[in-house]
């Protein structure tokens, strides 16, 4: 195993972690892996830490993983395995915290989900793991903006429908 393969630290071995561990804490594994993905994707051009931050900070949030997530189900790329891990991981019931509040329970449960598939197959299937995160289009030269602009396009669609829903339900 070359450092091509793994860049990431190479996961225990174990067969079957959802005898083992609960959605929860795949959820907080997965978490981590997919932070360092935003890391390594943003790595290149060489920036300030302030710029890293920012960019890094825009595609972990839990509203841009939900918007992510979408983009995958609106695919035909997760296998019914896979699907299985979200509806699992979406079921995930921690305490009130300030994202819950900001994004809703029901982001928040989605980002979950991704999050605990994400940590679930670092254990299980590192290849497809990669598959995954390089169709959410994180990649491991030097990149674009991609995804940032990407996101931040879905978020103005989606703030300009609300505002369209706003001004129409104040006209009733």
């Amino acid at each position: 195993m070359g450092f091509e393969r793994w860049w990431l630290p190479p996961p225990p071995e174990v067969k079957k972690p959802r005898s083992l561990y609960n959605a929860a804490s795949l959820a907080y594994l997965g978490d981590c892996i997919y932070e360092l993905y935003a890391r390594r994707h943003f790595f290149f051009p060489p920036l300030s830490i302030n710029d890293y931050n920012k960019r890094v900070m825009d595609v972990v949030k839990c509203e841009s993983q939900d918007l992510l997530l979408n983009k995958l189900l609106g695919e035909d790329f997760l296998t019914q395995e896979e699907r299985d891990i979200l509806r699992w991981g979406r079921n995930i019931v921690s305490s009130k915290t300030r994202t819950r509040k900001r994004a809703g329970i029901a982001v928040y449960n989605r980002a979950s989900s991704l999050e605990t598939l994400i940590g679930y197959l670092y254990l299980t299937n590192f290849k497809r793991l990669e598959q995954l995160m390089f169709q959410l289009g994180f990649t491991s030269g030097a990149s674009s903006q991609h995804i940032a602009d990407e996101l931040r396009s879905s978020f103005q669609t989606k703030n300009s429908s609300r505002s369209v829903q706003s001004k129409q339900e104040a006209a009733k």
